[in-house]
């Protein structure tokens, strides 16, 4: 991706997903827009440049909501380099059902953090954390993955992302 599309996403992605995305909250479970617009930067990009995405856009997630510095930077890399793995691979990135990866790496790191804070903190109800807040969240973060991915495919803004002349296949 160019790098002022960088600059914009990281300035922007805080303020957007807290302002834009709060009304359409569903019982309280919203969908994350910066997982979203991490994975389709890790289809048009490729694993390493997707990586580095995600690590960059989990830390200023860390640093807006004053957690656990660098833990969101660990999982949004891991979750930007498989997506990147998967872009790299994928013929057709308009497919809707490539969105369906997007659940899982949703789920996969929602799993992660749980454990994480089971671990850390003692008694965190697994199970029902799972059932009741990260399927729905994943549904829903999906769904709005794929109404953005239709969107910037529709108007043309995928080929203005794209930067495959830098970009490097591992």
């Amino acid at each position: 991706m160019k790098p002022y599309v960088y600059a914009f996403i990281l300035v922007l992605i805080i303020p957007f997903q807290s302002t834009l995305l709060n009304p359409l909250s569903i019982f309280g479970i919203k969908p994350d827009l910066s997982l979203a617009v991490l994975f389709i930067i890790g289809l048009l990009t490729g694993p390493i440049e997707a990586a580095l995405a995600g690590i960059s856009i989990g830390l200023m997630q860390d640093i807006g909501s004053a957690s656990l510095l660098g833990f969101s930077g660990l999982t949004r890399g891991l979750v930007g380099l498989g997506a990147g793995l998967l872009g790299s691979r994928v013929l057709d990135i308009s497919n809707p059902v490539i969105v369906l990866f997007l659940t899982v790496f949703s789920l996969v790191e929602g799993i992660l953090i749980s454990l994480f804070l089971q671990a850390t903190s003692g008694e965190v109800p697994f199970f029902t954390m799972i059932a009741g807040r990260l399927v729905p969240q994943a549904i829903y973060t999906s769904v709005l993955c794929f109404i953005l991915l239709r969107f910037a495919n529709r108007r043309d803004i995928l080929h203005l992302l794209k930067r495959r002349d830098i970009q490097k296949e591992l």
